[in-house]
C-alpha cells in the first residue's frame, strides 16, 4: 500500500484553515455544510431560516467576494511535486487499496479549499469522488454581493404615494468543483427581495426582481408587482429617517456531470437605506411627480 509522503501531507495543513466539509462551521467560516431548505419561500415568515441557513458564509450585512472554480488533485509519496493522474497507478496496484492525498485550491487564487487523505482502489473511475462534497467546496466560493436596492421616487419617500421597489443585481452567481473526472456546478439562484420599513412587522416581500420606474414613460403605461406605500412620516424617527432594510435571498442548488443533484438550502445578504418619508400631497394618481 502507498502511503502519503509526512512532508507533503504538512506542507499543505499547514496553510489550511478551514474545517471539513462534514464538519459544523464556527461563525463567519469559510467552508459551508450541506444544507437543507426548510419553510415556504413565500407565504411563510423564513427570515430566520434563510438567516441560519448563511451564517457560515459571513455576516449578512458584508457583501462576500468569493473566490474562483474549485480544482482537487491526488498526490502521493512517490511523486511528490506533481499530481497524479490515471496512467500514474498501473496494473500492479489494480484492485489493491492505495492511500493518497486529495488537496483542493481555489483556481484563481490559489488558496486551500479543502484536503483529505482517502483510500481509492485503482483503476480509478470517477465515482470515488463524492460530489456532494464538490458542492459544498464549490458552494463556499460564491460571491454574495449586497443587494442593489432602489426606490422610486428617488430620495425623499410621500406618505400614501406607493414607492416603487427594485434590485438591480437580481442575478444568479455559479461556482465549480472539479476533482478526477467529476464536476460539481452550484448555482446561487435569487428568489426573494425581502424589504422591512422600520420595524418588522412593515414589510414587503418580492418573488421578482421588481420593474425599475422609467421617468421617460407615462405612468399609466407602467407597473409593478413590488411596491410599498408608507402610511406615516418618518419625523421623530432617528435623523427623521426610516432604517429600510433589503435583504436578497438565493437559493442554492448543484448538478454534477456524474448525474447527482441537490439542494444546499438558502443563502442572502441585507443592505441598509436611511429613508426620509415626508407628508405631501401628490400632484397625480401615480405620485411620479415628487
Amino acid at each position: 500500500m502507498r502511503r502519503v509522503a509526512a512532508a507533503l501531507l504538512l506542507s499543505s495543513l499547514v496553510h489550511l484553515s478551514p474545517p471539513s466539509a462534514l464538519a459544523a462551521p464556527g461563525p463567519g467560516g469559510e467552508f459551508g455544510t450541506d444544507q437543507t431548505a426548510t419553510g415556504e419561500l413565500l407565504g411563510g415568515d423564513t427570515a430566520e431560516v434563510v438567516a441560519r441557513e448563511g451564517r457560515d458564509l459571513g455576516p449578512q450585512d458584508r457583501a462576500r467576494r468569493g473566490g474562483g472554480d474549485v480544482v482537487c488533485r491526488l498526490y502521493d509519496d512517490a511523486q511528490p511535486d506533481r499530481a497524479l493522474g490515471p496512467d500514474d497507478f498501473g496494473p500492479d496496484v489494480y484492485g489493491k487499496p492505495v492511500q493518497v492525498l486529495r488537496v483542493c485550491t481555489d483556481r484563481d487564487t490559489g488558496e486551500y479549499v479543502d484536503t483529505d487523505i482517502l483510500t481509492v482502489t485503482p483503476p480509478l473511475p470517477g465515482a470515488f469522488v463524492d460530489p456532494r462534497r464538490l458542492a459544498v467546496m464549490a458552494r463556499s466560493r460564491l460571491p454574495l454581493p449586497l443587494p442593489s436596492a432602489r426606490m422610486n421616487p428617488a430620495g425623499e419617500q410621500t406618505v400614501n404615494v406607493d414607492s416603487w421597489l427594485w434590485v438591480d443585481n437580481w442575478e444568479p452567481q455559479t461556482r465549480s468543483a472539479t476533482a478526477g473526472g467529476v464536476t460539481t456546478v452550484v448555482v446561487a439562484t435569487p428568489v426573494e427581495q425581502r424589504w422591512t420599513f422600520g420595524s418588522p412587522s412593515e414589510k414587503k416581500v418580492c418573488a421578482d426582481a421588481g420593474t425599475p420606474y422609467d421617468l421617460s414613460r407615462p405612468a399609466s403605461e407602467q407597473s409593478t408587482t413590488c411596491s410599498y406605500t408608507f402610511r406615516h412620516s418618518s419625523a421623530g424617527q432617528p435623523n427623521s429617517a426610516y432604517r429600510v432594510s433589503v435583504t436578497l435571498v438565493w437559493r442554492v442548488t448543484w448538478t454534477s456531470n456524474i448525474g447527482a443533484s441537490g439542494d444546499l438550502g438558502f443563502v442572502s445578504r441585507t443592505a441598509t437605506i436611511p429613508t426620509r418619508v415626508a407628508e405631501h400631497q401628490a400632484l397625480n394618481d401615480s405620485g411620479r411627480g415628487q
